[in-house]
């Protein structure tokens, strides 16, 4: 019994010992971990360092609609650069049974097969594709305002006055309200060649006015509609984006819009493109790594959008069906074409 209170004391000194050293340093590491938490959330989704070939994209993107829009965007950070591209639905690309419209491509087999065809005819890269309806524009938007177009040079002053717009041509148009209006324009008998000029300068539009806004609003909007998308962009894909936007808003990257050049039939139904529209797309997008002449090249000659020559003024055109069952070619049935390996190759919804 005496050494009872002896041993008590011991074991507690003993004990003591071993935990204020074990405590002590459990704060000093929390003492650390408090000093270095906001460096690290300060660096969070933000490119490290100069952007890679990781942060350049090419997305194929088809607007979906009685008559569907095609756009192809370039995101490409390393250069600073976003592209525009309308390309006419009419356009003919080069498939293994023969040329065929993409248009038709999309309808009978989807926009991933569209984006293959598309991409094999101009010899570039398309890494994604993307199909989506005009309510899911609204909710890939996610509130953010309505882009600004100025129509000014690209209707003619007749035109301007049939919408109401004679005094006042700068429109807001929100994206899925944009199918509706140029769908409006060609029953009003505006050329296709024109309609193309303004899609891409809505589109324009969109991206310069809401860049800073892009990488946080718009790819979360897109996660929302990810149920009701069609394409082939994953989840890691859209952090792959949204880290490219933020690097390009960040920098004031440069906002351009070009038609993919090409030569309009005479009655507007098909759109062929040239040598001039191979060597156009080559040097704003990524080119394929092995090359081959397409059948759907049309013979070299004029085209309607190279950059290098101006833009002809709503008066050089001329007014053309829009919407007729385009006609199957007439030239004998070519040699098919190789088949390369799809940009496509997941399901409807990928993103969720």
């Amino acid at each position: 019994m005496q050494n009872g209170p002896k041993a008590y004391w011991l074991s507690f000194f003993l004990t003591l010992a071993i935990l204020i050293p074990l405590l002590g340093g459990f704060v000093l590491y929390g003492l650390w971990q408090q000093d270095t938490a906001p460096a690290q959330i300060a660096q969070s989704g933000v490119p490290v360092g100069s952007p890679t070939q990781e942060n350049d994209h090419t997305l194929f993107v088809a607007v979906v609609a009685e008559q569907p829009g095609f756009v192809l965007l370039r995101l490409d950070g390393v250069n600073n650069i976003i592209r525009v591209c309308p390309v006419p639905a009419a356009s003919v690309v080069s498939a293994p049974g023969g040329p065929t419209l993409l248009r038709d491509s999309y309808r009978s087999a989807g926009p991933g097969r569209a984006a293959e065809l598309l991409s094999q005819t101009l010899n570039i890269q398309i890494d994604r594709y993307l199909a989506i309806a005009p309510a899911s524009l609204a909710t890939a938007w996610n509130g953010m305002e309505p882009p600004r177009v100025n129509l000014t040079g690209l209707l003619e002053p007749q035109e301007l006055a049939a919408l109401g717009l004679s005094e006042d041509p700068v429109v807001s148009l929100a994206p899925e309200d944009a199918p509706e209006f140029l769908a409006k324009l060609a029953d009003e008998g505006v050329p296709p060649a024109r309609l193309e000029r303004i899609r891409g300068a809505v589109w324009d539009a969109a991206l310069r006015q809401q860049l800073p806004s892009l990488a946080i609003t718009l790819i979360e909007g897109l996660r929302k509609a990810s149920s009701t998308l069609l394409s082939d962009l994953t989840l890691t894909d859209l952090y792959d984006l949204q880290d490219t936007l933020d690097w390009l808003a960040r920098r004031q990257a440069q906002v351009e819009m070009e038609v993919i050049p090409g030569r309009w039939g005479e009655d507007g139904e098909r759109y062929e493109f040239t040598e001039d529209s191979i060597a156009s797309a080559g040097s704003w997008f990524v080119q394929r790594q092995q090359p081959s002449e397409s059948p759907a090249l049309a013979t070299p000659g004029p085209s309607a959008g190279a950059s290098a020559s101006p833009a002809p003024s709503p008066s050089e055109q001329t007014a053309s069906p829009v919407g007729v069952t385009p006609r199957p070619s007439a030239s004998p049935t070519p040699a098919p074409s190789p088949t390369l390996p799809p940009v496509s190759g997941a399901p409807a919804g990928a993103l969720g």
